[in-house]
């Protein structure tokens, strides 16, 4: 018995399955696939979680059919049975189970062919639906496409059973297509498949059918379940008892996930961000959780990152099971090191919800762990000392400066760490200073304790220059300086001065932060941004008693970014709140010294005088802070600049070019300066293959 988790350190069986923990690995979108194949890099992904005592069980979502797949892959083919069975073998291998989440659902519909119009979007119902700034019409399925999609459901679980899956999971929420036929908010039929709860449930009921007879008595049945659909006209907590008593007195099911958040309608539930309180799914879990029976109940609860917590939940009886996708995105060794008892080397995920933003840029990851989706060439097994012992100075302490010190230390170099504050964490620390983003600082705490452990001499108060760089004789020097707010206004959405700029009253977000200046009165508050810097700085001064008026150029005052991290909402509830008002697609032509503004509409030009004016803030645009790194060039052997110092850009770019370039330093035939590197053809090991 394990002697502080003796419940999620125990063994559970699920149907036909033994699970040596009560931790998984839950299901989510991970673009980890060449075609409808996983890859290699998806072994990696998944082993870096299982391997040495971590999570026991690993659930996959994909798709059922390779129209549907997105950027998924797909068990339907039986091409694909020998790249799924490579994905099987190696979690084997690792000591951990894994369970498939094959799915439909109506946003991932797509196309006929490479570049065609989308084909169509499959639903019990035709309706119209919103999905982010597009919309998009359901096709009503027909008895044809409903028999075909069970023969899908049947043949994908018939090939995971070839491939040595150990279990599947039916996804019957999250607004996916089993889900869909059982709610009265999305099925409008009036055949067998509609209108009355028996008839609604008949797709699930047959869909749970097929994918017993692929299961064939070998894998795991089981499906995950929204436990209320939360939406006026949807199912409740009392009709959703009902669903699952039903399928479980019917001897369907072999465990079931409970769950809430229809998507893309409550998708800022499914992935809650900073601003939603951990464990939100519990009391909805709590209300039907008794339906299931002896069922085994599984949940990840919503925003579960502690150990601890997932334990009062099992031991309390809530759940059999816990799981988690965003604390193992953040930190694959969550559990493996609760196991150990070294806890405070793990990661604490921060909910800024970049491992899902970061579609809107092509890219995917985490803000915090640049390592996690690249685990073949960057995981916990690839650190190796550099060929060649240097003194690494780093000038920064953000989450650049800070990762790149703690890889340099990793990578067995002597680190000196400068910072001029006498705080760490750079614009992150200023960040997780504003309202409702203090749990950031969470990140911060972690690589201080780490650099700390790593030996690494962190000079704080301290600014770098020329000669003080020097006097260390580095072989290697990283620039993390960040960047600042534009003193004059320029902008994405104009790179000029705004005239007025230099009076006494306009400030910009480094004298509201960092000085701690609190204007009151009547502030007007231009942004150029709409990230949490303009935004958290108007709740503040508005909370503070000011008289805040927010401009912004564009139709939203909140970039896509936050929107695609399912921020905004709760951002735009909490600035309503206190007070803030909204003046979008609205610019500032002058400020004059008599304190009065003038702004005009960006589409019509038409003027707006405002008058009476206390402050002006002018959180436009970020330059980067890199006379430092200009002035070192040529006096250092490798010289790297990192993050928003080398361009202002996501946040997530900060901590992973720490990590890139400090993996460069001391190494031979390494590229020497940014340029060399970005110049340099990409090496053939960071091309994914199939599995």
């Amino acid at each position: 018995m394990h002697p502080k988790y003796p419940h999620i350190f125990s063994p559970i069986r699920l149907g036909p399955v033994e699970l040596r923990n009560r931790f998984y690995f839950s299901p989510h979108g991970v673009a980890l696939s060449i075609g409808s194949k996983p890859s290699t890099d998806l072994i990696h992904y998944l082993v870096e979680r299982v391997k040495g005592g971590g999570c026991g069980l690993v659930c996959l979502s994909m798709t059922a059919h390779e129209r549907g797949r997105s950027f998924h892959f797909s068990p339907y083919a039986q091409d694909n049975i020998p790249s799924f069975r490579a994905v099987a073998d190696a979690v084997h291998d690792a000591g951990g189970r894994i369970f498939a989440e094959p799915w439909y659902h109506w946003t991932t519909y797509g196309h006929w062919e490479p570049l065609s119009p989308p084909a169509p979007a499959l639903a019990p119902s035709a309706v119209q639906y919103g999905i982010g700034d597009r919309t998009l019409s359901t096709h009503e399925m027909g008895k044809d496409e409903i028999r075909a999609m069970l023969e899908v459901f049947r043949q994908s679980i018939t090939h995971l059973r070839a491939a040595g899956f150990d279990g599947v999971m039916m996804h019957a929420a999250h607004g996916g297509l089993l889900e869909q036929f059982v709610s009265p908010y999305f099925n409008h039929r009036s055949d067998e498949y509609g209108g009355s709860l028996e008839n609604r449930m008949r797709f699930l009921v047959e869909s749970l059918q097929a994918a017993r007879d692929g299961a064939a008595g070998k894998l795991a049945v089981g499906m995950r379940f929204n436990s209320n659909e939360l939406i006026p006209g949807g199912y409740d907590a009392k009709e959703a008892r009902e669903i699952l008593q039903r399928v479980c007195d019917a001897g369907l099911l072999d465990f079931v996930d409970l769950d809430v958040a229809v998507e893309p309608q409550q998708l800022h539930l499914g992935m809650p961000p900073v601003f939603v309180a951990p464990h939100v799914y519990r009391p909805y879990v709590e209300a039907i959780r008794s339906a299931a029976g002896k069922v085994p109940v599984l949940s990840v609860l919503g925003r579960l990152t502690s150990l601890a917590d997932g334990e009062a939940v099992v031991a309390a009886g809530i759940c059999d099971m816990v799981g988690a996708a965003r604390a193992l995105i953040a930190e694959p060794q969550f559990v493996k090191n609760a196991f150990q008892g070294n806890e405070d080397r793990s990661r604490t995920c921060i909910a800024c919800n970049w491992c899902l933003a970061a579609l809107g840029d092509g890219a995917q990851g985490c803000a915090i762990n640049p390592a996690s989706y690249r685990e073949r060439i960057w995981g916990v097994d690839t650190w190796s000392p550099a060929s060649r012992r240097s003194k690494v100075v780093v000038v920064g302490a953000g989450p650049a400066g800070l990762e790149a010190a703690r890889v340099s230390a990793i990578k067995g170099h002597g680190v000196v760490l400068f910072e001029t504050r006498e705080k760490l964490g750079g614009a992150l620390a200023i960040w997780a200073a504003l309202p409702g983003r203090e749990f950031y600082h969470k990140s911060i705490d972690w690589w201080e304790r780490e650099l700390l452990r790593l030996g690494v001499d962190i000079r704080r108060g301290t600014e770098a220059t020329v000669p003080s760089i020097s006097s260390e004789e580095p072989d290697a020097v990283i620039v993390a300086t960040g960047a600042r707010y534009s003193p004059s206004g320029h902008s994405t959405f104009l790179e000029r001065d705004i005239p007025g700029y230099e009076h006494s009253f306009v400030y910009r977000p480094e004298d509201i932060l960092l000085e701690g200046v609190r204007p009151s009165g009547k502030v007007v508050l231009l942004d150029g941004e709409g990230i949490n810097t303009s935004l958290g700085i108007a709740e503040l001064l508005s909370n503070a008693g000011a008289d805040v008026e927010y401009l912004s150029p564009g139709f939203s005052p909140i970039s896509a970014r936050l929107v695609d991290g399912q921020e905004s909402r709760f951002i735009m509830k909490r600035l309503r709140t206190a007070g803030v008002r909204f003046s979008p697609c609205t610019y500032i032509r002058r400020i004059s010294a008599y304190k009065v503004v003038t702004a005009y509409d960006v589409f019509t030009d038409e003027e707006r005088i405002l008058t009476g004016i206390n402050a002006v803030v002018l959180s436009t645009g970020r330059v980067p802070v890199n006379a430092l790194a200009k002035a070192l060039e040529g006096k250092v052997a490798q010289l790297y600049t990192v993050g928003d110092a080398l361009a202002a850009r996501p946040w997530a770019t900060a901590a992973y070019e720490g990590q890139k370039f400090a993996r460069y330093i001391g190494e031979a035939n390494a590229p020497r300066t940014v340029a060399e590197a970005y110049f340099r053809p990409n090496p053939p090991e960071v091309w994914p293959v199939p599995a």
